[in-house]
């Protein structure tokens, strides 16, 4: 199978020159002021402060072209959940002003791709930064986290500067934070939504992993029981999802149907959310009756939501995963990781981890959403 670079570089029409893939671009302009920003309630303050004091002390340094470090981004696509991330990347290296770089391998059929090939050919791409010793930052979306692919980490971080990853994390390595949507906290928000439609002592059950070695999974489904139980909410056994259809579709309608546990609703926690609502459709035939909050807005999932099957769907913020991705190594450069890490402690969980959080989108606040989406460039 033949492989090829998709790269996408920082021009926006202000670049002096794109080349091709593994070279950054440049914008010699001085600190570009981000103009995208316009008052909506799914501006997230927390993350936007620390995004312009991080940038407004970079600033203060006055540094030339010549002395900014490039910066490369690393991610597992360029399309579907990691468009936003690109948009994010790019605009802030032409905030910032210096050479930057967005690439991610093209895999033209992932279904015959593994997560070993593809951690390979995301490798293949570090060692190129290292050969070339252009890049003195790096965010990585991390493929997999074998020997090799935590040796390769390592190695840019002791050669060329700072690492950190996004949305897929290496704990195992030398990377110094992952940006990502702390799972607990995302659950026990989605877990405490249900309050709002049921009362204390209803009956819910999430549809989450149950799977140990599966932590990220395993933290937002008992973040999503934690929450609901924190609104005075009954949890029935939890629901493990097998990712298949034919037989996650039959545990839910055994749950919904059973009448000791008289079901009022659930939390669906991972992409697959439209599975529980495909069971409640089948089942009942209208929306509603069980209050539905799920994750992602898959197309599947946003077919069930028009209909009225949700009464929320948790959304990540690929977007500012993008921002702090290309903003974060950058500063660990100029300012040194001391003061990056002063700056970062409002959207930091615990010393490493910086979370970008979720929205809660329903069908009141859709319009408000899609429309804080189109202010950011971001085509849904």
């Amino acid at each position: 199978m033949r492989f090829r670079a998709l790269s996408a570089i920082a021009c926006a029409g202000l670049a002096a020159g794109c080349s091709g893939p593994g070279a950054p671009s440049f914008f010699d302009g001085g600190s570009a002021p981000d103009t995208t920003r316009a008052p909506s309630p799914f501006v997230p303050q927390a993350i936007e402060g620390v995004i312009d004091s991080m940038v407004g002390a970079l600033a203060a340094r006055k540094l030339p072209l010549s002395s900014k470090p490039p910066i490369a981004v690393l991610l597992k696509d360029l399309t579907g959940f990691w468009a936003p991330v690109v948009i994010g990347s790019n605009r802030m290296g032409i905030r910032l002003a210096c050479p930057s770089l967005v690439q991610a391998p093209l895999i033209p059929n992932t279904g015959n791709v593994s997560t070993a090939q593809a951690a390979i050919l995301q490798n293949v791409y570090i060692e190129k930064y290292l050969e070339t010793a252009v890049y003195r930052g790096m965010a990585l979306a991390a493929q997999a986290n074998d020997d090799d692919s935590v040796a390769y980490l390592n190695r840019f971080v002791e050669q060329r500067g700072p690492v950190v990853t996004i949305d897929s994390d290496s704990p195992a390595s030398k990377r110094s934070y992952v940006i990502a949507t702390a799972n607990y906290q995302a659950g026990y928000t989605a877990g405490a939504m249900l309050g709002q439609a049921l009362q204390p002592g209803d009956t819910i059950f999430v549809f989450g992993s149950t799977d140990v070695a599966w932590a990220s999974g395993i933290e937002r489904a008992q973040g999503a029981e934690d929450g609901a139980k924190s609104v005075g909410l009954i949890i029935a056994p939890r629901i493990d999802p097998k990712w298949a259809p034919e037989n996650d579709l039959p545990a839910l309608r055994a749950a919904i149907t059973d009448p000791q546990l008289n079901v009022k609703g659930m939390v669906c926690v991972y992409s697959n959310a439209n599975l529980c609502a495909q069971a409640v459709e089948e089942l009942l035939g209208v929306p509603g009756v069980i209050k539905i909050v799920g994750f992602d807005m898959t197309a599947d999932t946003k077919s069930y939501f028009d209909k009225g099957y949700f009464l929320g769907v948790a959304v990540q913020r690929q977007y500012y995963m993008g921002q702090l991705g290309m903003l974060v190594p950058y500063a660990m450069d100029v300012l040194g990781p001391a003061v990056t890490g002063q700056l970062l402690q409002p959207i930091l969980t615990g010393s490493d981890f910086i979370d970008t959080g979720i929205d809660i989108i329903t069908t009141d606040n859709y319009a408000d959403y899609m429309s804080f989406l189109s202010v950011l460039g971001i085509n849904t």
